[in-house]
């Protein structure tokens, strides 16, 4: 599943990033979000929080849902 999360500082609530992830379930998801963070921070996942998280609808191709 795909998930959007909004990841700040955990001490001084600054905003850092925000991303998409994917993950089997919420905890996963939020793991991934902390560690890509993490990386392109360059900050400590210790430090991070994910504020908000939030499941993506999945896209699905109009030419699908159209009969012959």
């Amino acid at each position: 599943m795909s998930y959007q999360a909004s990841i700040h500082h955990l001490t001084t609530g600054q905003f850092l990033m925000e991303c998409l992830v994917e993950g089997h379930d919420l905890r996963e998801a939020e793991n991934e979000a902390i560690a890509k963070a993490a990386l392109k921070s360059r900050a400590l996942p210790r430090e991070m929080d994910v504020r908000h998280l939030h499941q993506c609808m999945e896209r699905r191709n109009p030419a699908d849902t159209q009969h012959a």
